[in-house]
């Protein structure tokens, strides 16, 4: 893929951060369908690049916010921020 790779990584880590600042809005206004709409449309993107322990995280976070259990959603954006940040930084090495 070459040069489309590349540019198909830097799209995603920008939306990424963007996603995540939505969220992280999204889940301090507890709103739980802006969190589960941001979570759904990450994990799809994540899915698409293997990155999969982002996915994970996204569908964690999905479904808590599909079900109102907001009280758990801090815990998992840490950790799904901690893995965007690990599978940016891999993405970019390939």
């Amino acid at each position: 893929m070459g040069d489309d790779f590349s540019l198909l990584v830097e799209s995603f880590i920008r939306d990424g951060q963007q996603r995540l600042q939505v969220m992280k809005v999204a889940l301090d206004g507890q709103d739980q369908e802006a969190l589960r709409a941001q979570a759904h449309s990450f994990k799809g993107s994540s899915s698409n690049l293997g990155a999969l322990q982002v996915r994970d995280y996204c569908l964690a976070l999905e479904t808590l916010a599909s079900r109102g259990e907001l009280a758990a959603a801090p815990a998992e954006m840490e950790k799904l921020e901690s893995a965007f940040l690990k599978a940016s930084e891999a993405l970019k090495s390939v």
